[in-house]
């Protein structure tokens, strides 16, 4: 299990801990760092400037993008 902490984006959220499986974000996770990182209806900010520990970053961003796509696939 992959220990992740990420923090302060363009919204300057407060810290986030995840704890990832299997080398992949859950739907739930996702939207649970959606919420957290923005939480604002139409924004697109795109959670930018967050910093991460635990992971590299491009690593993450690519599980965030196969979250989301399984999310927008579960919602069709």
């Amino acid at each position: 299990m992959l220990k992740v902490n990420l923090s302060g984006g363009f919204h300057n959220s407060s810290p986030i801990n995840l704890q990832i499986k299997n080398d992949e974000l859950s739907i739930g996770q996702y939207k649970r760092l959606s919420n957290h990182m923005c939480g604002i209806n139409g924004c697109v900010c795109g959670w930018r400037g967050y910093d991460i520990e635990g992971i590299s970053k491009s690593d993450f961003d690519e599980m965030v993008m196969n979250a989301s796509y399984k999310s927008s696939m579960k919602g069709a």
